[in-house]
């Protein structure tokens, strides 16, 4: 069967075509696995080399068995096809599959129209304000693209390009883009906030994001410190922070232990039994947590009461919501540091609380229960292990060698080197061989002071693992043997504590500059993204309207929009009308309006020719002026095109003035 030659549309919005695409799946290449990342570059270098080489369309077969091909890459790369990140790179590789057919205008328009979309998904995974530039950049090549696409007219003719550099199709797009920019300012103030997002996603389609875990095993946390990305910024109430012994950011509290790994018990959920008081030296701040796509909630030790809708206070003192965090998390959390959590110790706890595997470090076994025989008391027991911890030589540091099946035995015994996860692991096994209730805690500690936004900034690698061990009369109490070895870790944060650099502009002045221009995005957070239903009923409110439901600001938005398009839609019209219109139409047109302002206009059957001889017969003395002007437009703008004479024209039309007795002329006749 013989193929249908198909048009070859201008190169121009062929390559901005392709430049929209580019741009807005950018992101996205760098987030998906490699082999899709190739497949979509490739299907962009085809369609390039096909435009500047004249390269024929694929075969209709062919390039049904690659979109296929593909689909079942994108399949076997991700194991299905549900989540964000598989529904995006799906429309990322199908939009580059499209490249095999982008030689109509109906294919150039989608592909550049389809970019916008592609854009706004990138914030599905990222509102950091850096996207915003992002945002921009996509969304004005798109533009000019759709700009260049409109140019085309006569399809099927190879149109006269001006290459990638027309300086006024750039303007006239970044001018639309700015044109835009008032109905996007009304959509974002008074589009009507609901309480969800309007798309519900399980868990299992969310990307793994890297952070802390649920989980803790040697290395879990130590590979957060080079991860200087903000976990969460506190603005505390007082406008001053806590001490440094009360910065401990309250996470996920483990308790089982199986040799290698620390996890939740089963009851670490459940509500918990008794409510903290609120008394006077309670801390009152608000937490905006970044997302991490899990369900904890940080707070100081130990949150009395929260804001979120659906959280909760565990067992354990954990404060939790009912869905993962997908989003920028904002919340107001009261805490209490003087609670005393669980006075009494159920014997069920207590035996999870103690318990150890059988077969593991018998070296920290024999150890402890010699101490045990030592120091009766446990409080004295514990004092002694951390004065042990400061006494021997114990490094903390990142260079630490893999555990193997006795891991507190080598760690204590042999390696002596570690990071927090380390010591707090070896801490809580000793313990718990002395017969001592321990669990491990793991959170954040510490954070920086942004002394000019009055907030505190907590990255991931201030990530930290500490322990509780309950005591008789005293519940559970907070023990850090990370600080017995490195005080500085507590009390001046993680990257005081170790003397080498974690990367390559790992420096102080720069990890300064970082924390103030997190400033920036400290402000973007709260004003733009923290800009919800309760921000917007109280900015109507100090505008003086009361309070709307959404079904009224849902109509309040559309006459805001219609009040901001109206004039917009009329300035683009004739705009629309004076550039579809020549120099010498738009002078001829002027010289109209002025002379039909003194009841000398023309009559729409006039030639204007025929108006002219009407109009010189009450302008006998600009008889040949008038005469002049009209055979000028007449050959300027029928006849060939002649640059010097459209200039004459225009000139002499803007020159003619009326003698001031036609004025007085039609006085007298009135």
């Amino acid at each position: 069967m013989k193929q249908r030659q198909l048009p070859t549309p201008p190169i121009a919005p062929l390559l901005w075509t392709i430049a929209a695409f580019a741009v807005a799946a950018a992101p996205h290449l760098a987030a998906v696995p490699l082999q899709i990342a190739i497949a979509i570059l490739a299907l962009l270098g085809w369609r390039i080399a096909a435009a500047l080489r004249g390269w024929r369309p694929i075969p209709a077969w062919l390039r049904v068995l690659i979109t296929l091909g593909l689909l079942v890459l994108v399949g076997i790369s991700f194991g299905g096809l549900w989540g964000r990140r598989t529904a995006t790179a799906l429309l990322c590789i199908m939009l580059a599959a499209k490249m095999m057919e982008l030689y109509r205008v109906r294919d150039l328009r989608l592909v550049a129209s389809v970019s916008f979309f592609l854009i706004a998904t990138q914030f599905l995974f990222d509102e950091s304000l850096i996207y915003l530039a992002y945002l921009i950049l996509g969304c004005w090549i798109a533009t000019l693209a759709l700009v260049r696409i409109q140019q085309i007219r006569n399809l099927g003719q190879r149109l006269e390009d001006r290459g990638l550099d027309g300086h006024p199709m750039i303007a006239h797009s970044a001018r639309l883009l700015a044109l835009s920019l008032p109905v996007a300012l009304v959509l974002f103030v008074l589009f009507p906030r609901l309480a969800q997002p309007l798309w519900g996603l399980p868990d299992d389609a969310l990307d793994g994001k890297t952070g802390l875990s649920e989980t803790m095993s040697p290395g879990s946390i130590a590979s957060l410190y080079a991860d200087d990305s903000p976990a969460f910024r506190v603005v505390f109430e007082s406008g001053r922070p806590p001490p440094p012994q009360q910065r401990y950011w309250r996470g996920p509290v483990l308790w089982q232990f199986d040799g290698t790994t620390w996890e939740r018990a089963y009851f670490s959920l459940t509500p918990a039994r008794t409510a903290v008081p609120i008394d006077g030296q309670s801390i009152r701040y608000e937490v905006q947590l970044e997302p991490h796509e899990r369900r904890w909630l940080l707070a100081l030790d130990y949150p009395a009461q929260s804001n979120f809708p659906g959280s909760k206070v565990t067992a354990d003192y954990q404060l939790v919501s009912r869905q993962p965090l997908t989003s920028l998390t904002a919340y107001d959390v009261i805490s209490n540091p003087n609670f005393q959590d669980s006075p009494e110790l159920g014997q069920y706890q207590r035996s999870i609380a103690t318990r150890l595997p059988s077969d593991r470090n018998p070296r920290t076994v024999a150890m402890a229960q010699e101490w045990r025989e030592r120091y009766p008391d446990d409080l004295e027991l514990i004092q002694a292990l951390l004065r042990w911890f400061r006494e021997e030589p114990f490094f903390y540091s990142l260079e630490t060698a893999p555990l193997g099946r006795h891991s507190a035995d080598e760690f204590l015994f042999d390696l002596r080197t570690g990071y927090c996860e380390y010591y707090s692991s070896a801490f809580a096994i000793f313990l718990r061989a002395a017969g001592i209730p321990t669990r491990v805690v793991t959170g954040y500690q510490g954070g920086y002071w942004n002394e000019g936004g009055q907030y505190m900034l907590v990255r991931q690698s201030d990530a930290h693992a500490w322990n509780e061990v309950w005591l008789e009369g005293r519940g559970w109490t907070r023990f850090d043997p990370t600080a017995a070895v490195s005080p500085s870790r507590i009390q001046q944060g993680s990257a005081s504590a170790l003397d080498d650099s974690r990367f390559l502009l790992d420096l102080p002045w720069v990890n300064e500059l970082r924390n103030r221009i997190d400033r920036i995005q400290h402000l973007w957070n709260q004003w733009v993204l923290g800009f919800d239903a309760q921000s917007q009923l109280n900015l109507l409110k100090r505008l003086g309207l009361p309070e709307l439901s959404s079904s009224q600001i849902g109509l309040l938005m559309i006459l805001v929009l219609l009040a901001v398009t109206l004039p917009l839609s009329l300035m683009l019209l004739r705009e629309a009308r004076r550039q579809s219109s020549s120099p010498v139409e738009r002078a001829w047109r002027h010289l109209q309006r002025r002379l039909g302002r003194r009841g000398l206009g023309i009559h729409p059957s006039e030639a204007p020719l025929e108006w002219a001889a009407r109009i010189a017969c009450q302008l006998p003395e600009q008889r040949e002026e008038i005469e002049r002007i009209a055979q000028e437009f007449r050959r300027a703008h029928y006849g060939p095109n002649d640059p010097q004479r459209s200039e004459r024209f225009i000139e002499a039309s803007r020159r003619f003035r009326l003698f001031d007795h036609h004025r007085d002329h039609q006085a007298t006749e009135l």
